[in-house]
């Protein structure tokens, strides 16, 4: 299994809790830190990370890399440079595709304006925290953004702590991704996708995620009282025996 993080993450927000779990049912597990987050290398002068095609071309050098073909796996940003990896002209072999609470095909645009439909002043304030990385030192705007009411405080500072640390560039240029945008519909005989996401999620709602499931020729496993973060939440284990199950039945062994 290959695991490619989304904005304000890296690497470590997998090896937390699912590292162990998929690797106690016998998986090997990998997970990207992408250009200038986390500990790899800061691109020099630059306030972008890498541009959606690039993120995409590290992860498909990768994949191609291994002995037997991964399941892929991304979250939030992280699922769009997946759809990326599955749908270029000259794709890596996958087993399966699985994203996670993942950013849809067309982008998060017009997530944004259901939600700022739905609650504007909350919406404005969230679209803040994320331009400004204001969840980095508020832990209250960090709770709305990625976690559920009931994680404990104790692990939302850690994790604050750890989104703090973990982007040194912006992993994407939001407003370049119009050129690349919409990701064209995996090939006929791709490998299967998985689509899951909560349904108390603030950064990618439920029509997010049924889009991306009707991309995905397969329907949206929605997780009730779950939020953005579902491998790090409180509900982390029932997210990860639900992507365990999925791949039981669809993923050859």
């Amino acid at each position: 299994m290959v695991f490619v993080h989304g904005s304000y993450h890296a690497a470590w927000c997998w090896s937390e809790h699912w590292f162990d779990y998929f690797a106690s049912r016998g998986h090997d597990c990998y997970a990207i830190s992408c250009r200038g987050q986390g500990k790899s290398d800061v691109p020099q002068g630059v306030s972008v990370a890498a541009t959606l095609v690039e993120h995409a071309d590290d992860v498909t050098a990768f994949c191609a890399s291994l002995e037997t073909p991964p399941v892929l796996v991304g979250h939030s940003f992280g699922g769009l440079v997946a759809q990326q990896v599955m749908c270029r002209r000259n794709p890596p072999e996958l087993a399966a595709l699985a994203l996670v609470a993942s950013v849809p095909p067309t982008g998060n645009g017009p997530m944004v304006r259901r939600f700022l439909a739905r609650n504007f002043i909350a919406s404005v304030k969230i679209t803040y925290a994320f331009i400004a990385g204001a969840f980095k030192t508020n832990a209250a705007l960090c709770r709305e953004c990625f976690f559920s009411r009931d994680l404990p405080e104790s692990e939302l500072l850690a994790h604050m702590g750890q989104i703090a640390e973990s982007c040194n560039v912006r992993l994407l240029d939001l407003k370049a991704l119009d050129d690349v945008l919409p990701i064209p519909a995996p090939r006929a005989g791709s490998a299967p996708v998985c689509v899951m996401g909560g349904r108390d999620d603030f950064v990618v709602d439920v029509e997010g995620l049924e889009e991306t499931a009707e991309w995905g020729r397969t329907e949206a496993i929605v997780m009730e009282d779950a939020a953005h973060d579902l491998m790090l939440d409180t509900r982390w284990e029932r997210a990860a025996a639900a992507l365990d199950g999925w791949m039981a039945t669809n993923v050859s062994a």
